[in-house]
């Protein structure tokens, strides 16, 4: 495996979404990163971007942005995904229902449970006005 960066800034658009999955795919051929591993955080960055659209809290004239940077060492990814909508800590325990019927589940918080779940590692962090989520991930 080579060790490597991507980095990338994306407008907050779900029309997104498709080139920045082609853009993962295509570091992680050249990272050598197992396909489950990039279809982890394909399935992340899907979430964690709409979830920025749904619920992301916009001033007036501020532009929503995302950054997106991927690190690659010899058997770990890291994935930092920071946005500028508004504080929101999805570490914080949601408490999803699991256990019920799919028709009497409330809706909501399965796909950070999800993001969550899949991560061997995540933290979060508010700084000057940037949510920055960092999730770890194993290769080996």
């Amino acid at each position: 495996m080579i060790t490597g960066d991507f980095n990338v800034q994306i407008s907050a658009r779900v029309s997104e979404l498709h080139d920045l999955a082609a853009m993962v795919e295509t570091f992680g051929e050249a990272q050598e990163l197992p396909n489950r591993t990039v279809f982890i955080i394909n399935l992340a960055l899907e979430e964690l971007v709409t979830n920025t659209l749904v619920h992301g809290v916009f001033d007036d004239g501020v532009e929503p942005k995302i950054k997106i940077n991927l690190t690659a060492s010899k058997q770990h990814v890291t994935v930092v995904v920071e946005s500028n909508g508004g504080a929101f800590d999805p570490t914080e325990d949601s408490n999803p229902d699991t256990t019920s019927e799919l028709a009497n589940r409330p809706i909501g918080g399965l796909g950070l449970h999800l993001v969550k779940a899949q991560a061997d590692g995540y933290s979060y962090e508010f700084i000057d006005g940037i949510n920055r989520l960092t999730l770890e991930y194993n290769t080996a």
